[in-house]
């Protein structure tokens, strides 16, 4: 066979044959490649890569852009700081109350007048308002760019009439959700009325009772007129024996005890109402503050 035409024959010696070369048949042939002669640059041979660096020059939009930034840049602050742009010249003030040019926040406002709108510091001014009238419940300032500030509040709702009883004397009072003093000489026939002992005449704008013990008041009328179908005429509330007692428009009156719930008093009335007719008997008071093991101790009194 032709794979076998040049190869060497055994030696003799030693018995033994042995192969000492074989060639392809394809060894006389050469590889073509298709690698591209090196280049000479400048008399020299260079192999390998060659990398190439340039200079890129700057766009000059870029520099247009970044002109422009700078210049707006010291426009905007050479606005803001050293001219009257937005110097305050105007607020307008919405709430609850009736607000004309004489509104209760003028002073304040006016102390702020022709100060820059951009560095005002809108919360400090909230917590400043808040704590000079107590009775706003939610207030929020806006800036309007250039020169306006918006005040926009809501005071605490009214809750109640308060009758407010120095020896011989009455005044009237209404008061807000926190207890607050609103107004004076007046009354609301829509709220419930509470008496209350004391001894000098309150004031306005001062606190006559606690936010908690008043919704403790309220939640007693509420609850009785609900639970009773029965019309509370009005409640006395006692500080110093930690009572309420609440007149119903059966001219008879519940004590309770601010220091147990409504509910568990109520409840006791509600268990011994089989035996008790609130509706019909002729009652000089209901005393549900006695606490028993049972829970369901309560004393009363005919007329």
């Amino acid at each position: 066979m032709a794979f076998f035409k040049n190869k060497r024959r055994k030696l003799k010696g030693g018995g033994k044959s042995h192969i000492q070369e074989i060639r392809s048949p394809y060894s006389h042939r050469r590889l073509l490649t298709n690698k591209k002669p090196l280049t000479k640059l400048g008399g020299k041979n260079y192999s390998g890569e060659l990398k190439l660096s340039y200079k890129r020059s700057f766009p000059f939009k870029k520099w247009i852009l970044i002109g422009g930034g700078i210049i707006a840049l010291i426009i905007i602050i050479y606005t803001t700081v050293f001219t009257n742009f937005f110097l305050i010249k105007q607020w307008k003030v919405y709430g609850d109350d009736v607000i004309q040019e004489n509104s209760k926040f003028e002073e304040y406002l006016k102390a702020n007048q022709n100060k820059n709108l951009v560095f005002l510091d809108t919360n400090k001014i909230e917590k400043t308002i808040k704590s000079q009238y107590p009775e706003i419940k939610n207030l929020v300032i806006k800036k309007v760019y250039p020169d306006t500030i918006i005040l926009d509040y809501t005071n605490f709702p009214d809750k109640a009439n308060l009758i407010d009883i120095v020896g011989d004397t009455q005044k009237k009072f209404i008061i807000n959700e926190i207890g607050l003093i609103t107004q004076q000489d007046t009354e609301n026939p829509n709220l419930p009325y509470i008496n209350l002992k004391t001894d000098k005449v309150l004031e306005l704008n001062a606190y006559a009772i606690t936010r908690e013990k008043l919704e403790y008041i309220l939640t007693a009328v509420y609850d009785y007129e609900e639970l009773f179908r029965m019309k509370v005429l009005n409640a006395e509330y006692k500080p110093r024996e930690k009572e309420v007692h609440i007149k119903t428009e059966r001219n008879f009156i519940v004590w309770l005890d601010t220091n147990l719930t409504v509910q568990e008093q109520y409840a006791k009335l509600k268990k011994v109402m089989g035996e008790l007719n609130i509706y019909t008997e002729s009652l000089e008071y209901i005393d549900l503050r006695i606490s028993s093991a049972n829970g369901d101790r309560v004393i009363f009194k005919r007329k």
